[in-house]
């Protein structure tokens, strides 16, 4: 919900910094965490990007923290014709790249300061996976992951 707020055609951005949960369960379970990025998602649909501290993101932050999930106003291509509004996605190109699985321990009792380490790992993983492959998909060498 909240990565939903800030997804705009040109702008790579994950929510994941506060989001931990995810590292938590593997390490109780001892599953390997794989950090994947999809280039291109966030070019097939156009959204209505509301500035932060005007009414409009108030109310979405307002319905997303008291619903779950922030309404968004986007819109993408016409059924019939690509030159109108509509809601059917743009074609656009998604590609997945898959970076090397991190080892997790199996541990039934994460501590905060294991969960910490994993998750800065994963964290970081995903940055070189989105560096490595970004020229690849006709973004600039100087394009950043913004990991908020």
């Amino acid at each position: 919900a909240a990565e939903s707020l800030s997804s705009m055609p040109g702008k790579n951005a994950v929510t994941l910094r506060n989001r931990k949960g995810f590292v938590k369960l593997a390490l109780r379970h001892g599953a390997d965490l794989v950090p994947m990025y999809s280039f291109g998602e966030n070019e097939v649909y156009k959204q209505v990007i509301f500035e932060e501290g005007s009414w409009g993101r108030w109310v979405q932050k307002k319905f997303q923290k008291y619903i779950g999930f922030a309404p968004c106003i986007f819109h993408g291509r016409g059924l019939f014709s690509s030159d109108t509004w509509g809601l059917v996605p743009y074609s656009k190109p998604i590609t997945t790249v898959v970076g090397e699985p991190i080892t997790i321990p199996k541990l039934e009792h994460p501590t905060q300061q294991d969960i910490d380490l994993y998750h800065t790992m994963y964290m970081e993983a995903l940055v070189k996976l989105f560096d490595k492959h970004k020229t690849k998909f006709g973004l600039l060498e100087t394009e950043v992951l913004e990991v908020n």
